[in-house]
C-alpha cells in the first residue's frame, strides 16, 4: 500500500454510496475515475523508481469487482 492509496479508497467509498443510493451513472463514472487514479499513481511510482505497481479495484457494469493493474 502506498501513501497515495487513500485517493482510490475515497473514490471507492463514493462509488459504493452512489450505487446504494440509485445513482448508477455516477457509479460508472467513478469506475473510470478509480482506474485513471490507479494508472496515474502507478505511473508516478514507476517514474520515482519505486518498483511498486498502482492497483485499483472497480466494479464492472454487472457489479462484479474487477482488478486494474497499472504497469
Amino acid at each position: 500500500m502506498t501513501k497515495s492509496d487513500w485517493v482510490i479508497d475515497i473514490l471507492r467509498d463514493i462509488r459504493q454510496f452512489s450505487e446504494k443510493n440509485g445513482m448508477p451513472e455516477l457509479a460508472e463514472q467513478l469506475d473510470d475515475a478509480i482506474f485513471v487514479a490507479a494508472r496515474e499513481i502507478g505511473a508516478k511510482l514507476d517514474a520515482a523508481g519505486s518498483g511498486e505497481l498502482g492497483t485499483g479495484r472497480a466494479r464492472s457494469r454487472t457489479g462484479t469487482l474487477v482488478e486494474h493493474e497499472v504497469h
